[in-house]
């Protein structure tokens, strides 16, 4: 019983490390690399925000994995938990940004089905609800506040480039602080919402982040299109609003599926300008295997 509670908090640490270190440069990739914050700077604010949406709002998904997962044991946490780890190593793999929280929905989904559990039907509906809704209102919503931005002419450019700065570091705190209080804390709900594993997974997030993360948003941005403040600060304002709601509400929702769907709508408001398919017809497909993978998997553990 000690091993596989020792397996457990092992694996929940490993989990929120390789989240939290691979969608740092989401949450402030941007204030690094236009050198607004340095490096270091940028880090910790990202593990600022990380520990403070866990702590401060992460007990809004505290009952979600129960809602799922009515019973569970050491070894079923275990075995959800390192195949977490190991779908974010595929992803990393193949290059392609895999939504962990779908993933582990989908896995722990797949486990309850497995054992022939109740499963919250109406909460499982809201979660689809959410996950159709959240990146078409992404996309509509930063197409229109990109435009309107881009169409005021600014008296002062140089004010304008302030205010931007200063808005960016905000915003990357704040997605920082989402992503702790619904992605992380779905994790930590999985292993039991407790001080211990709150504590385990808050060591993950400073590992994660200094010694995992990486130093650019690949995919998700420089494969769309060039980033200006004015695309970064809508898709991560985007980004932090619609996974503040789905977080008041109990509800897990991908940061990485709202930023790829603000990105896009973003870029959809230049008409001059050429916005890659590919990638982001990539990022679309992992929604949907991800999820149903991942529940085969838990289907079959």
């Amino acid at each position: 019983m000690l091993t596989l509670l020792i397996l457990a908090g092992a694996a929940l640490l490993a989990a929120v490390a390789l989240v939290s270190g691979n969608n740092l440069s989401a949450c402030v990739g941007t204030v690094i690399g236009a050198g607004i914050l340095r490096r270091r700077t940028g880090i910790i604010l990202g593990v600022a925000g990380y520990i403070s949406g866990l702590i401060l709002q992460g007990h809004y998904l505290a009952d979600a994995a129960t809602k799922l997962l009515p019973v569970t044991s050491s070894t079923i946490i275990t075995e959800a938990l390192l195949v977490t780890v190991i779908v974010f190593m595929i992803g990393h793999v193949l290059k392609a940004p895999l939504s962990l929280t779908m993933s582990l929905v989908g896995l722990i989904t797949g486990i309850s089905v497995a054992n022939h559990q109740a499963i919250d039907v109406h909460y499982f509906d809201r979660i689809a609800i959410m996950w159709i809704a959240a990146p078409l209102i992404a996309i509509c919503s930063a197409y229109v506040a990109t435009k309107l931005l881009n169409r005021s002419t600014p008296r002062n450019v140089w004010h304008r480039v302030s205010v931007y700065k200063i808005l960016l570091i905000v915003v990357s705190f704040l997605a920082a602080y989402v992503l702790g209080a619904n992605t992380v804390a779905l994790m930590v709900s999985v292993a039991g919402f407790n001080t211990t594993n709150i504590f385990i997974a808050t060591i993950g997030i400073i590992a994660g982040c200094f010694l995992l993360s990486s130093r650019e948003l690949k995919r998700v941005g420089h494969e769309l299109f060039s980033l200006r403040y004015s695309n970064a600060l809508v898709t991560l304002a985007n980004s932090v609003v619609l996974v503040e709601i789905a977080t008041l509400f109990g509800l897990p929702l991908s940061n990485t599926q709202t930023l790829s769907a603000g990105l896009f709508g973003s870029g959809l408001s230049y008409r001059q300008r050429c916005i890659s398919m590919k990638p982001f017809a990539i990022i679309v497909v992992g929604w949907v295997l991800a999820p149903l993978a991942s529940f085969i998997v838990g289907y079959f553990i």
